[in-house]
């Protein structure tokens, strides 16, 4: 049987706040099939700060210190944790029809497995180191991460993007760049961010070229997806649509949309504040802020490492908890609601750990108003 002949991209672009404009454009484009699957290698100029849709920017980066050195801040369409990318780091992004992969799963958890362990077991022949999958979206190597991963669907085109660390990255900075939550860390080893990640230069002992490590993927993937690479260039619709997007993509106002500030705007003095995270065991770290007007629910912001399909279903969910009464019977019957919409995902994630966090963050906003 033949093979299908898909596009590879060769991109270099300034950081990775600007390759952030290209991972909307593919998904798009590639839906409405107006260009064909693809595999992008993006490589970096400057270093960069990335949100996720579900981040809070105020606590999960820290904003002052990257404008400050002139560090590029994008925020992403997609669930995870804030990630750094530098010179060092290199970027895929594979965008394809799931009909030309027979067999491909349809649940996030499984479609991170499906290309993640390709990815692993390439790295693992070409460079004699035990790479391995771990749940939910990491590649590690002997517990420390060598690079995350994002993925998405939109109809029946799927998108991935991966970040693997070649070189040793510019810690001094990234240590700086990305405040993680301490419960981000609870199901690992690795307490910090310096001890969780790692790079190919620090377990090889050398600097691999960036062609092997090309090379290495594109097997990995060819091999998994049956298919193969052919180099191309970027189209003029690509082109045009990446050159669209920069004024909303860097805009303030997408950057700083789950900041408490842009979310809750002018809070009466009344209003009991409580926030309370969780760490879901392979899953996504959930972090709610509740406030409290009386017995009732205020406002409610839920943030974290949430990766669900569609993108907008956890805010969704909060607006319809938005006025109910702090009773976790109720607050249940909403949460469940949304779990049971038709193509809803929220991967690694069941109600109960939506519910647990949200009445943690209420107890704690109670425990305020009982101590005045």
């Amino acid at each position: 049987m033949m093979r299908q002949e898909w596009r590879f991209l060769d991109l270099k672009l300034s950081s990775y706040a600007r390759a952030s404009l290209y991972m909307p454009t593919v998904l798009t484009l590639r839906e409405r099939g107006k260009i064909p699957n693809t595999l992008a290698a993006i490589s970096f100029e400057k270093p960069a700060a990335c949100l996720f849709y579900y981040n809070d920017p105020d606590r999960e980066i820290d904003l002052p210190f990257c404008r400050d050195q002139g560090i590029e801040v994008a925020r992403r369409d997609t669930g995870g944790a804030p990630y750094w990318m530098d010179p060092g780091t290199l970027m895929l992004v594979l965008c394809f029809n799931q009909q030309d992969v027979p067999g491909f799963p349809e649940t996030l958890p499984e479609a991170y497995r499906f290309i993640i362990e390709a990815s692993a077991g390439s790295l693992s022949r070409r460079f004699s180191i035990p790479a391995v999958f771990r749940p939910l979206n990491d590649l590690e190597v002997q517990g420390r991460k060598i690079a995350g991963h994002t993925l998405t669907f939109q109809g029946k085109t799927c998108r991935w993007g991966a970040g693997p660390q070649i070189l040793r990255p510019r810690m001094d900075l990234m240590s700086k760049a990305l405040k993680p939550l301490p419960e981000k860390f609870a199901d690992k080893e690795a307490k910090t961010i310096e001890a969780r990640v790692t790079s190919l230069e620090d377990l090889l002992g050398y600097p691999p070229s960036w062609e092997e490590v090309k090379q290495t993927y594109i097997a990995g993937l060819e091999e998994r997806l049956r298919v193969i690479f052919r180099p191309s260039e970027l189209s003029e619709e690509e082109r045009a649509m990446m050159a669209e997007r920069e004024r909303k993509d860097f805009s303030e106002e997408w950057i700083m949309a789950m900041s408490e500030k842009r979310k809750f705007g002018p809070v009466p003095e009344e209003v009991k504040r409580g926030e309370y995270a969780v760490k879901v065991p392979q899953g996504p770290l959930i972090r709610a802020v509740v406030l409290m007007a009386g017995n009732k629910i205020f406002n409610l912001l839920l943030s974290g490492s949430i990766h669900c399909l569609p993108v907008v279903i956890v805010e969704e969910m909060e607006v319809a908890l938005k006025g109910m009464p702090g009773d976790e019977k109720e607050i249940g019957k909403v949460v469940h609601s949304f779990f049971q919409k038709p193509q809803v995902q929220v991967a690694g994630a069941t109600p109960a750990d939506f519910i647990r966090t949200i009445m943690g963050a209420i107890e704690k906003a109670e425990e305020k108003a009982f101590r005045g």
